[in-house]
């Protein structure tokens, strides 16, 4: 489990990454109450996202500082709705690349079928099809 701990004034914020059943999940606490959770499959991305999400707070709270008396919970919303754009443009980022990766294979295979379809002679009876049960 990673954690990394924030002072927003006299409130406590934290962020964590923990492995949560076969996947992680990545959070973030304002004050006593959860913020943001985001889940993943893999390590790797988990790790990026970790990185990314860190180096968000800090820019945000850099570029949209407040005072005081300023309310928190509102800006708490506002810290809440910065980081779940900044996941899902992450998200969208690595969706393109599985979506990449799978066309270039489904190509591939497509490809191959077509060149194994002209080489054999199969005739409609010897079409296999999936059905609902096995008879």
């Amino acid at each position: 489990m990673k954690t990394k701990t924030y002072r927003f004034g006299k409130i406590s914020c934290k962020a964590y990454m923990k492995t949560m059943g076969n996947g992680y999940e990545c959070g973030f606490h304002f004050g006593g109450d959860q913020t943001f959770v985001g889940n993943f499959i893999h390590a790797k991305e988990a790790n990026q996202w970790w990185t990314l999400m860190n180096k968000e707070i800090r820019k945000f709270t850099g570029k949209y500082w407040v005072g005081e008396t300023f309310p928190k919970t509102w800006y708490k919303n506002f810290l809440k709705h910065h980081l779940f754009k900044c996941y899902y443009n992450y998200l969208d980022k690595a969706f393109k690349t599985y979506n990449r990766s799978f066309t270039t294979a489904f190509n591939k295979d497509y490809r191959t079928y077509s060149r194994i379809r002209r080489q054999k002679d199969w005739t409609n009876t010897d079409k296999l099809k999936l059905r609902s049960k096995a008879a």
